[in-house]
C-alpha cells in the first residue's frame, strides 16, 4: 500500500506542477519567485510526512529517503546551496517531486507498531461488537 491512498494532499496537482517547473521554467522574475515558494511549500509539506514514514521502509529505500530528505533540508535553509533562483527552482521541483514519488512508492513497509492506546482501542472496539 503507496502512502499516497492516506495523503492529506493533492498527488497529481502536486506531479503537475513539478513537471511545469521543470520543463517549462521560463517566465518573469515574478513567476519564478511565486513558483519557487510553490515548490517549497511542497517540501516543507512533504518532507515531515516521508520522515515519519522512513523507520518503516526497507533498508535501501531507507538511504535514498534519507538522502531526499537531507537534501530538503539543505534546499530549505537560509543560505541555500544556490543563489541562482532558476536553479534554486529547479532544485526544489526536482526535490518535491522525490517527495512525492517516495511517498507514494515507498516499497516494502513494515509493520505500524502496537501502541497500547492503539490495543486499548482495538479491544473496546471488539468488545463493543
Amino acid at each position: 500500500m503507496g502512502a499516497s491512498q492516506a495523503a492529506p494532499f493533492n498527488a497529481d496537482e502536486i506531479r503537475r506542477r513539478c513537471e511545469e517547473v521543470l520543463w517549462s521554467p521560463g517566465g518573469q522574475p515574478d513567476e519564478q519567485q511565486a513558483s519557487l515558494r510553490e515548490m517549497e511549500g511542497y517540501v516543507r509539506r512533504l518532507a515531515p510526512m516521508l520522515a515519519r514514514l522512513v523507520p518503516r521502509m526497507q533498508e535501501g529505500m531507507q538511504g535514498t529517503a534519507r538522502i531526499v530528505l537531507r537534501h530538503s533540508g539543505e534546499l530549505l535553509e537560509e543560505k541555500a546551496p544556490s543563489a541562482d533562483p532558476a536553479t534554486r527552482l529547479h532544485d526544489a521541483g526536482v526535490n518535491a517531486r522525490a517527495l512525492l514519488g517516495l511517498l507514494e512508492r515507498p516499497g516494502e513497509l513494515t509493520p505500524v507498531p502496537e501502541t497500547p492506546v492503539r490495543a486499548s482501542n482495538r479491544t473496546r472496539t471488539a468488545q463493543q461488537h
